[in-house]
Formats: structure tokens, sequence, C-alpha cells
């Protein structure tokens, strides 16, 4: 967000976009949990019965990860010992932020009307790189992408976030390769300096690895919309 800081408009609505995406896929995974308590899985109790907490729902390196690179990420799902969190709950949290990045394109196409998408990248979107537009237009459009960018991002299979998760519940009988790759990711959290630096290292065309990748899995939906 840091490089959105020449266009305020962007800039509040690439914040909103990251502070909604953690209240969002919280409230979905805490939804989840509560509808249904398989055997062995321990809901953490809240005080006061909140589906949000700050200090238990937010990564600290999620946000300088969107303060730098314009999207970050929130702290993973608890798992009960050794066992991946059940599928839905893994699921619950990206989707929802996913679904409501695409409410998001829709309120951004009733305001704008039709308008050509298709040469957006989502890294000049994070990095307020947008020209043209009413400041409302430039908000939704900001705040859109975003949220789509969270969502994705989110599905990354590192820890700590949602990807990982899933790609721990995908290896049903997990190597003694895939142990030593938890331990070094999770434990030694290799993961998040994974994370980190293909959020903030320049490596492809001055991008990071991550905002170049966003740009490629981005661009169908800005077509889409576009």
């Amino acid at each position: 967000m840091l490089f959105a800081l020449q266009s305020p408009v962007a800039l509040a609505g690439l914040l909103l976009a990251f502070v909604l995406g953690l209240a969002i896929r919280v409230v979905a995974i805490r939804l989840v949990q509560r509808r249904r308590v398989p055997a062995g899985w321990d809901v953490p109790r809240r005080s006061g019965g909140k589906l949000v907490d700050v200090r238990r729902d937010v990564d600290i390196f999620g946000v300088v990860a969107a303060v730098v690179g314009g999207t970050g990420w929130g702290k993973r799902v608890e798992d009960a010992g050794m066992a991946p969190a059940p599928l839905r709950v893994l699921l619950a949290g990206p989707v929802a932020v996913l679904v409501a990045s695409q409410l998001a394109f829709l309120s951004f196409i009733v305001v704008a009307g039709p308008v050509s998408l298709g040469s957006l990248s989502a890294s000049s979107v994070l990095r307020g790189d947008l020209v043209g537009g009413t400041s409302v237009e430039l908000f939704l459009l900001s705040f859109a992408v975003g949220m789509l960018c969270f969502g994705l991002l989110d599905l990354v299979p590192l820890p700590p976030l949602d990807g990982w998760g899933l790609l721990r519940h995908a290896v049903r009988r997990p190597g003694t390769g895939f142990q030593k790759a938890r331990y070094w990711l999770e434990d030694q959290n290799v993961g998040i300096a994974i994370l980190l630096a293909g959020m903030l290292l320049p490596l492809f065309r001055g991008l990071p690895l991550f905002l170049f990748l966003l740009d490629i899995v981005c661009w169908p939906f800005l077509l889409l919309w576009g």
C-alpha cells in the first residue's frame, strides 16, 4: 500500500479490501466451524463469543506484506495436532473472500458502466497506478482487485495460508519428505520467509514473484468483468 500513497482514493480501497478480506475470511471459517464440530476438532473459545479477534486472527507478517505489496494474509486455521483442518473449513475463508470480490466487481460495473479491464494488471492496481475514472470508480476498482488478490493469495500452498492446509488435506499419507518440508515450512517459519520474499523482493519484470503470479491469475477475472 505504500506505493498507493500517490493515490489516496486507491489507497483507501486497498486498505478496506485488506481489512474486510481478513474479517470475511475469519467469519466464514468460524461459522463453518460452529455449524458442525468434527470429532477431535478443537474450536478455540473466544471471550464474549466474538467471531473476529485481532490478536488471534491478524498475522503481523501478513500486515507487513499488505503495507508494502498491496495485499497480505491472516493467521492460519488452528488445527488439532498433526491433523489438517476439515476441507470445508479450509475452503470457507478463501471462497467467501472471492465471492465478495466478485460482488465488488459487480458494484464497480454498475457505477462505471461497460469498461475495458483486459489491459489492466493486478500489480498496477495494488500499487495505486490507476488513471482515469471518477474517485468512486477508482475506489471500487481498487477494492475489488484488492479483495480478489487477497482471496487468490490465500490459496498458495505455503503456511500460514489456507492453501497449505488444502495441500496437507490432499496428502493422505505424508511421507518422510513431506514431514521434513512441514517441519521447515511451519515450525521453522520458512514458509513465512518465502511469502515475504515473494511479496517484497522484485524478481520478474521488476515485480515480486507473487505479484507477478497474481497478474497472471487475476487477468481472466479482469477480462471477464471488462
